[in-house]
C-alpha cells in the first residue's frame, strides 16, 4: 500500500509536500514506489491528465530522511528552482538527534566530502593536500537546542541550517566529529535507534513565477523527536 502524501502547497508551477521517511525521493529500486511516482499519480488524478505529467526534481532527501520537498510541475519552473538550489538561495533547515554532545553547543562545520558510490556513503576528504582525490565543499551551521535522556542514553537535538547540499552531508559531517545521528545505521552501526532521526522541517525559496518568498515549516514525524517537542 502506498503511503499518503501530505501536500502543503500546489499551483500550476510547483508542488510542496512532506516526504515520509523510508521512501525514495526518486529512482526507487525494484517494485518499490518512490515519491516522484506518487506525485505524478496525484497530478494525473487532480488535473485529469492523460499520460505521464512533467515533474522536475529540484533537490533530494536521503531515503530514511523525512521532510519538506519542492518539485516543479513545468520545465521553466524547474530551471529557476534548480538554480536557486545550486546557488544556495534555497534555505533548508533540519532537526537531527545526536547520540553524543558536540565539542561546541553551536558552530559551523566545514569539510570536503567525497562520495563513494559503490558503498553509498560520503567520506571526509582533504583536497588541499596533493595526491588526495578532490572532494566537494560542504558547510552547515548548527545549534544544540535540547537535551533528553532516553533508555539510559543522553540525546541532543540539533537545529541545522544547510549551506550546501551534498550527499549524506549532515550524517557524514556529524559522524566525523564523533556525534553520529540517532538511528543512522550507515554512519552509526552501533545505534539503538529504529529510524534515522533527521527531518527537513523548514524550506524557503522564491516562487519561480510570482517571485514571492515561499516559506514552509513542519514538525518532525519520527517518534524520537517527541522527546523534545
Amino acid at each position: 500500500m502506498n503511503p499518503e502524501i501530505e501536500i502543503l502547497y500546489e499551483d500550476d508551477f510547483l508542488i510542496v509536500c512532506i516526504k515520509p521517511p523510508g521512501i525514495a525521493a526518486q529512482g526507487a529500486k525494484g517494485f518499490q514506489t518512490d515519491l516522484s511516482d506518487l506525485l505524478r499519480l496525484h497530478i494525473q488524478k487532480e488535473n485529469k491528465i492523460k499520460g505521464e505529467p512533467y515533474l522536475g526534481v529540484i533537490h533530494r532527501l536521503d531515503q530514511p530522511t523525512g521532510g519538506i520537498m519542492v518539485f516543479a510541475k513545468e520545465k521553466g519552473s524547474a530551471a529557476i528552482l534548480s538554480k536557486q538550489a545550486s546557488s544556495n538561495q534555497m534555505k533548508k533547515r533540519y532537526y537531527a538527534v545526536l547520540e553524543e554532545e558536540p565539542p561546541m553547543l553551536e558552530g559551523t562545520l566545514k569539510d570536503y566530502l567525497k562520495k563513494d558510490g559503490k558503498a553509498n556513503i560520503s567520506c571526509i576528504a582533504d583536497n588541499r593536500k596533493q595526491g588526495i582525490e578532490e572532494g566537494k565543499f560542504a558547510e552547515l551551521v548548527y545549534k544544540i537546542i535540547g537535551e533528553q535522556e532516553y533508555k539510559g542514553q543522553v540525546l541532543y537535538l540539533a537545529d541545522i541550517e544547510l549551506k550546501t547540499g551534498r550527499h549524506h552531508q549532515i550524517r557524514a559531517q556529524f559522524s566525523n566529529i564523533g556525534c553520529p545521528l540517532y538511528g543512522d545505521r550507515k554512519y552509526n552501526p552501533s545505534t539503538n535507534g529504529a529510524g534515522l532521526a533527521l527531518f527537513s522541517y523548514y524550506l524557503e525559496f522564491s516562487h519561480p513565477k510570482t517571485k514571492k518568498i515561499m516559506q514552509f515549516k513542519q514538525m518532525p514525524v519520527n517518534e524520537i523527536f517527541t522527546l523534545f517537542f
